[in-house]
């Protein structure tokens, strides 16, 4: 959630000596801005909830505490302390698209599409409703008037990422790969709920399915004890999980801060780098590494030649890349086949067998398998994709 206190900053905090009155003072409002502004989230948490109990009419502790749970990940309970914030500033744009985010969190998108459109009938230059809008329409299937709402975005914000690659990837257009901003952005509010999410609404086990396809290729040397795994863009871990057995060490990258905190928590991983994957490989020595994996995310890097040609630096001789993809099978009026990936409404990308193939072929990968799978299930619908194990 972006900072919507920053208007209310001063450069220094001097504490009055009158007494309480029926409101918060200055001093107080500004304290209670200052933390959230630092992310000192669990002492902005305390702080609102004095506020609020102590001015139960004072709209601003209420609107903290509600942005303090989010950020927290603990959107269940900011649902009510956004609502009451709503209930005592009805006229604040920042306060309904502050709530929008959280109902749409919680599953609730047509009582969030409501306030996110009242927040722009407040405001109609407030960019960001506009882009929550669009996602929340995109979600319905209503996909003319997400892109609208995503172009009015651009008006405000002529340079946002997120809004760009969304106009993309509904006007029909392939871009190379998505902004790094959108996809920490992403994951950054996902981390909370990833885990149960993929598994158990999107059935998703890509991982465990990758780690159980590369221990059958394996070779004896060298022996686990001596392996050394990178995991690309490794969230929360999964494949830490899964590959614990495979290697002694694993190293993990990913672009989300709040991912990498789930990872580290597990306790498996040796390193952790907060980067995109391009950067960090471009920094580590070469063949460093005996197993490699990609689990899920090349769906938002489309063009994979750079990213294709580092893990081949990066492996030992013999070193093995397990790795899915979502499928982009050739048609005859699909021109993004010939190019070997498109972008599609989703904001995710897909590659085509053909494509991955030529990767291999001019990387010096032998193919192990290339194993046609439901990756996950979205909406009820499985997402056909490939699971894919290369020999460097």
């Amino acid at each position: 959630m972006t900072n919507q206190f920053d208007h209310l900053r001063t450069p220094q905090l001097k504490e009055p000596k009158a007494k309480r009155g029926k409101e918060p003072s200055d001093f107080e409002r500004q304290w209670l801005v200052t933390l959230y502004s630092q992310g000192q989230f669990t002492q902005a948490e305390a702080c609102a909830k004095t506020m609020t109990k102590q001015y139960p009419r004072e709209s601003l502790g209420w609107k903290v505490l509600g942005a303090v749970l989010r950020q927290l990940g603990r959107t269940d309970e900011s649902l009510e302390p956004m609502q009451k914030a709503v209930q005592l500033m009805p006229a604040d744009y920042e306060a309904f698209n502050n709530l929008g985010v959280t109902l749409k969190a919680l599953g609730k998108t047509e009582q969030a599409i409501a306030c996110y459109r009242r927040a722009l009938e407040l405001k109609p230059d407030f960019a960001e409703p506009y882009g929550n809008l669009g996602d929340a329409l995109r979600d319905q299937g209503k996909l003319k008037e997400a892109l609208a709402s995503f172009q009015q975005k651009l008006k405000f914000k002529p340079q946002d990422s997120e809004a760009l690659h969304q106009v993309a990837s509904l006007s029909g257009i392939t871009t190379e790969r998505a902004p790094d901003k959108y996809v920490e952005g992403v994951f950054d509010n996902y981390a909370d709920k990833f885990d149960n999410h993929l598994q158990n609404v999107l059935q998703y086990d890509a991982p465990k399915r990758l780690v159980t396809m590369v221990s059958k290729h394996a070779s004896e040397s060298p022996s686990a004890s001596q392996r050394v795994a990178l995991d690309l863009g490794c969230g929360t871990g999964l494949i830490g999980v899964a590959a614990s057995s495979l290697a002694a060490q694993i190293v993990g990258v990913d672009l989300s801060a709040k991912m990498l905190d789930k990872a580290k928590a597990r306790g498996l991983y040796q390193r952790l780098v907060h980067s995109d994957l391009l950067t960090m490989m471009q920094n580590e020595a070469p063949a460093s590494y005996d197993l490699a994996f990609a689990a899920d995310v090349f769906i938002y890097i489309g063009k994979l030649d750079e990213v294709i040609a580092e893990v081949k630096r990066l492996l030992r001789p013999g070193g093995i890349f397990a790795f899915s993809i979502e499928a982009l099978e050739p048609a005859p009026d699909n021109q993004a086949a010939s190019v070997g990936y498109e972008l599609q409404n989703t904001g995710r990308y897909r590659q085509s067998p053909s494509y991955i193939n030529r990767l291999a072929m001019a990387n010096g990968f032998t193919t192990l398998e290339m194993t046609a799978a439901t990756i996950r299930t979205e909406n009820h619908q499985p997402i056909q994709g490939y699971l894919v194990v290369w020999r460097g």
